[in-house]
């Protein structure tokens, strides 16, 4: 795991490359908060088909109103968040995991949602430790307690890394809605 240490002097000072204050209190998108009319709002409208771990599909008509890829070189693993505002008024929040993990095609966690509010607290309370696949061999009656531990380390590390990086897509996902 690569730690980048960053020293910030103390005081008042402007934060980078962020115009407006951003608060996770004020949530909607500027499109929202300005009251612009559906017929305003950027991107147009379309119809989605949107896969689901462990349920059949969900397609809908309505637009992409944010989305933010946590996909870095080197990673086994990602999130990549997606919000769509429906034709009829509300929201879908998309979660998707990807990459190559242990033979783990990926995972899509979708949901629907009347309100904004409701799809953003989908994507806070997210636990993107449930997205990580265990490699432990738990059929190998053979292993010794050193391997157990190994193996153990190694997973506490991977749990680590994917509460981490979701964390930052999502602070990312929210800094882009709010500026959008």
């Amino acid at each position: 795991m690569n730690v980048i240490n960053v020293h910030e002097p103390i005081g008042v000072y402007e934060a980078y490359g962020v115009d407006e204050k951003v608060s996770l209190r004020d949530p909607a998108p500027a499109f929202a908060r300005a009251g612009l009319a559906r017929a305003d709002r950027p991107a147009a409208a379309g119809s989605f088909t949107l896969r689901r771990s462990g349920a059949r599909p969900l397609s809908f008509t309505g637009r992409l109103v944010s989305h933010h890829s946590g996909e870095r070189a080197g990673a086994n693993q990602w999130h990549e968040l997606r919000l769509y505002e429906t034709d009829e008024g509300g929201f879908v929040a998309d979660i998707r995991v990807l990459g190559e993990t242990h033979g783990n095609a990926g995972q899509f966690h979708v949901a629907t949602f009347n309100e904004l509010e409701e799809a953003l607290r989908f994507f806070e309370t997210h636990d993107a430790r449930r997205d990580v696949v265990s490699d432990i061999p738990i059929e190998d009656a053979g292993l010794s307690p050193a391997e157990l531990m190994v193996h153990a380390a190694t997973l506490k590390v991977r749990l680590a890394e994917a509460v981490s990086g979701y964390r930052a897509v999502l602070s990312a996902f929210l800094t882009a809605m709010h500026r959008s």
